[in-house]
């Protein structure tokens, strides 16, 4: 419900998920939403070099920042 229709739409919305059903991935995958597990994240992280590991968290921080703030 916090995600407006032009993010789905331009597929800016992720998701950290710690644990999903598949059936509840699907869902995500099917409105075009992408999902990452924290175990997916953590392996991702070490094939990043620091620099990449800094944007990375600067998005994140960006988006919990944006959520925070919102009205729902």
């Amino acid at each position: 419900m916090n995600f407006s229709e032009d993010r789905i739409k331009d597929g800016n919305v992720i998701l950290v998920i710690d644990d999903i059903s598949k059936d509840g991935k699907s869902f995500l995958i099917n409105m075009k939403i992408q999902t990452i597990s924290k175990a997916e994240l953590v392996n991702l992280k070490d094939q990043l070099d620091l620099e990449d590991r800094m944007r990375v968290l600067r998005f994140v921080f960006e988006e919990f920042k944006r959520e925070y703030k919102s009205d729902i």
